[in-house]
């Protein structure tokens, strides 16, 4: 739900209350996603809303009480920047169970009644409330409000507004939905996919009531027809005078921008590679260009159709403006589990890497080399991966050199989290070790005696468990680096024993897609 009431003027002060629960009360299943939810919207607005932290509450599990007496806190706060002069702005954020009575929030009810009250007779002179829960369309209706299918609202920070608009995560009696298909509520995450950017229809960086309104509503619609069962909708009542211009959120100064050329028709998914969630869906229409901002990351754009899904990658880690043609994007069958969009295309990686290791046994010379791997993505979160490489090291003492070769094969699997600019990854595996060791001994004169010259070598299984970072510099290359620790059983000594070795690599790699 957002609700909207009062007047909004140029250089207003925003404070924010952010509220989620997990736990409602009675026969309430308990939900996953609500409190990470209030964390995540907090965040949003304190990034790209104007929120500064000082004014600001986050309330994740805790109960009534501690509701009451964080609307106290942000009422104080709106009443001290209303004394010093400032138009103040309140954004209320609510993920959780609901009914019609009112909050369920940690086995107590916080009355709907009470939520009104508050809302209407805030210090602020705007109010803007967020509820992604159950029945939360009964805060509509309560005055008498009806749905209707559009608001217009024009948003700026500059203006003059007095009214209420009210839009709910469903209606009255109809239930919110979440889960692992949506990352989260279905509203609440098609809500802040818009706020983030994906809501900017006329690309001015600004995110405005309308146009978050109009995309989480397409979006929630959309999202839960798909996923089967009963449609969620969002309704709204909304009773304005005067003409209103709100800002949500803004673009940041680095944002960056996926464009359609006018030639491009029909709807095209933008999908993170981050975290497999759905960003953006925009229906483009042929003869003009589409701008779509968007957060920094690295995107997969996915267009369906008939005979199959059109794909491509978009590296916007770094922020600027990318060009999605579809002669430049790769066709995947209907059914190939890549067609969803929500891993990269290229999940085939081929590095080399130059690294140094600590002395094998004690004793022992450290060592350097280079290394060859490759790596093959058979999840969005886990990587196969193989290599084998070749290190060298030599100690000289007094009476003599010992000289080290190493040739190490390794397989196994890895863990990888993509993150906005870079992937991480941590794991382990098998490996096996041929280990050659050279020593030549010299005379008091420091002569060579060639005769003395001893050489032992022997083949050694062995573990491994290491991690690492690779960041995207292009559309294919990157930048390695990583540790790995080994335990490789060799015979010292006329005896079997575990050694321990370290590892660290830094080198390139080049990403390719499937033939």
């Amino acid at each position: 739900m957002i609700l909207l009431l009062g007047i909004a003027l140029a250089d207003t002060v925003r404070v924010g209350l952010f509220v989620g629960n997990n736990i409602g009360f009675g026969e309430d299943e308990p939900l996953q996603y609500a409190e990470a939810e209030a964390g995540d919207m907090e965040r949003l607005f304190i990034e790209r809303g104007d929120l500064e932290k000082d004014r600001s509450i986050l309330l994740q599990g805790e109960g009534t009480t501690a509701l009451r007496n964080a609307i106290y806190q942000v009422e104080a706060i709106a009443r001290e920047a209303s004394a010093d002069g400032d138009d103040v702005m309140l954004v209320f954020y609510y993920s959780g169970h609901a009914s019609r009575d009112g909050l369920h929030i940690e086995g107590t009810l916080f009355p709907m009644d009470a939520l009104r009250r508050w809302l209407e007779g805030s210090t602020a002179q705007v109010r803007v409330a967020l509820l992604d829960a159950c029945e939360s369309g009964a805060l509509a209706r309560d005055k008498g409000g009806q749905p209707v299918d559009t608001v217009s609202i024009t948003v700026d920070d500059a203006l003059t507004m007095s009214g209420l608009v009210i839009i709910t995560s469903t209606g009255p009696l109809s239930v919110a939905r979440e889960g692992d298909a949506f990352g989260g509520g279905v509203f609440s995450r098609a809500l802040m996919t818009g706020l983030r950017g994906s809501a900017d229809e006329d690309g001015d960086g600004q995110i405005t009531v309308d146009e978050a309104y109009a995309y989480a509503f397409a979006a929630t619609v959309t999202n839960s027809a798909a996923a089967g069962g009963a449609i969620q909708k969002p309704e709204y009542r909304v009773d304005v005078e005067g003409v209103g211009q709100v800002v949500l959120t803004r673009m940041p100064e680095d944002a960056a921008a996926l464009v359609l050329p006018p030639e491009a028709e029909g709807t095209y998914t933008i999908v993170s590679v981050q975290n497999g969630q759905v960003v953006a869906r925009v229906e483009k229409q042929a003869g003009t260009e589409r701008r779509v901002n968007l957060p920094t990351g690295r995107y997969v754009v996915r267009k369906v159709r008939r005979e199959d899904v059109l794909l491509a990658e978009v590296d916007l880690a770094w922020g600027g403006e990318r060009m999605v043609e579809e002669a430049q994007m790769q066709s995947v069958p209907l059914g190939d589990p890549m067609a969803r969009g929500d891993w990269t295309l290229r999940p085939y990686r081929v590095s080399a890497h130059l690294g140094g290791s600590s002395p094998f046994v004690l004793g022992n010379p450290w060592t350097r080399g280079a290394e060859l791997e490759g790596r093959a993505l058979v999840r969005p979160w886990l990587a196969v991966v193989a290599g084998a490489g070749w290190e060298q090291g030599s100690r000289e003492e007094w009476n003599g050199a010992l000289h080290a070769d190493l040739v190490r094969v390794h397989g196994g699997l890895m863990l990888e989290k993509h993150t906005t600019r870079a992937d991480w990854s941590v794991g382990g595996g098998l490996e096996a070790v041929w280990v050659q060791q050279a020593v030549q001994y010299v005379d008091s004169e420091g002569e060579d005696l060639d005769a003395e010259l001893a050489y032992f070598s022997q083949l050694d299984p062995g573990l491994w468990v290491g991690g690492g970072v690779h960041v995207p510099v292009g559309p294919r290359m990157g930048l390695d680096a990583g540790l790995r620790a080994h335990m490789v059983r060799a015979y010292v000594n006329d005896q079997w024993l575990l050694e321990s070795q370290v590892t660290g690599m830094a080198g390139l790699s080049m990403r390719f897609g499937r033939p």
